[in-house]
């Protein structure tokens, strides 16, 4: 999922929910290793949580730039 596409709100709606199932999961005696693709979920939702909140004028860190590199 394209999360930069979120809205704010709605990343840290999805952020605490995902986080709260993980954190769920653990304590319920689920492995570290059972819990990759959750805690992969988590990390990503945390890092557009980040930038979506720490957006700045920084050309190198723009989405447009990143996305047409990816493009290519």
């Amino acid at each position: 999922m394209n999360w930069s596409e979120m809205d704010l709100d709605a990343l840290r709606e999805m952020y605490d929910r995902e986080a709260a199932k993980l954190k769920a999961s653990l304590l319920g005696g689920s492995s570290w290793d059972e819990m990759k693709d959750q805690r992969k979920t988590v990390t990503e939702l945390a890092i557009a949580l980040h930038k979506k909140m720490h957006i700045s004028g920084n050309p190198a860190e723009s989405v447009d730039r990143s996305e047409r590199r990816e493009n290519r």
